[in-house]
């Protein structure tokens, strides 16, 4: 295959700089150009040819006015470039726009930024040849015959974990319910059931859990293989990645009836959007499942790259 460029601007969350790891480590076998402006990628990056971007985000439709006439002539002179971003520019080549942000599509409204997001994905969609997304029903927002899903679950067998407890990831995102969240932890400590808090936000958490400050992606690994359960509230998700991991490593779920995750599996709990008591009687319940073995779902990923 020709050269690809990849361009990984706008990256910045721990989930979307695992996504770009993930996917440059599956198709190593590829001569990759990677644009990038988040500097913490470096280390990822370092045995790949690269290009730093320090334009403001905000221009970045029109990247291709703003860079250098070299990196522009080896951009063009490429095969493929894919925005994993959300958002792209207009170039000469097969363009491919990866959408990882669902907020926009559902909640344009609830912020402007997300209102100004949604602008800049319709644009992508007009200069893309494909919109590539996860899941279906991302796919379903976008109402286009470009989109492309590349997402799907497959089945595997995985020891289980029966001791230990819950894990809680607290974000500073209303997206995320961190409110909801706490209050679960609290009455799930009130029930006398042990609680690790990942917390990478400034919101208080009760001294009886114990709080683990922004811990990388193999630590967080680490931590669901000592515990049961793993606890998750978003009210939308692209995929929700978390949960997939939490059960390849053996736990429990607790989530809510939301269609990210419509899925039925018995080490799958849901609960009630919202409603405390309906969350705290789905991680009693996850809890008291003891077994084994289980055959559950495991996320995978093909872009039909060669």
């Amino acid at each position: 295959m020709e050269r690809i460029v990849l361009n990984l601007c706008g990256i910045k969350s721990k989930g979307g700089i695992n996504i770009a790891k993930n996917f440059i480590k599956n198709n190593n076998h590829l001569d990759i150009f990677i644009l990038y402006d988040n500097e913490s990628l470096n280390e990822i990056l370092e045995n790949y040819e690269k290009k730093l971007i320090s334009i403001p985000r905000y221009l970045h439709p029109f990247l291709s006015l703003f860079i250098s006439k070299e990196t522009r002539d080896s951009i063009n002179q490429s095969g493929l470039i894919i925005h994993f971003g959300n958002f792209g520019f207009k170039s000469k080549i097969k363009t491919l726009t990866f959408i990882q942000n669902i907020l926009p599509l559902v909640s344009p409204f609830s912020s402007f930024r997300n209102l100004l997001l949604r602008i800049l994905y319709i644009f992508s969609f007009l200069i893309s040849d494909e919109i590539i997304v996860q899941q279906g029903h991302v796919a379903e927002l976008i109402h286009s015959k470009k989109t492309r899903i590349i997402g799907n679950l497959i089945f595997k067998k995985v020891k289980q974990n029966n001791e230990g407890g819950f894990v809680v990831i607290i974000e500073d995102n209303k997206n995320k319910n961190p409110k909801f969240l706490i209050q679960l932890t609290d009455k799930l400590i009130e029930l006398k059931h042990e609680v690790t808090v990942i917390n990478t936000t400034k919101f208080t958490i009760s001294n009886a859990t114990k709080v683990i400050e922004s811990p990388n992606h193999d630590e967080l690994l680490n931590i669901f293989k000592r515990n049961q359960t793993y606890v998750h509230a978003s009210e939308y998700e692209t995929v929700g990645l978390p949960i997939y991991e939490a059960l390849s490593s053996g736990l429990k779920v607790v989530v809510p009836k939301k269609e990210y995750l419509s899925i039925e599996n018995p080490n799958i709990f849901k609960f009630e959007n919202g409603n405390l008591q309906s969350a705290v009687e789905a991680c009693i319940n996850s809890n008291n499942k003891k077994s084994n073995f289980e055959e559950i779902p495991v996320y995978v990923e093909n872009w039909g790259l060669t």
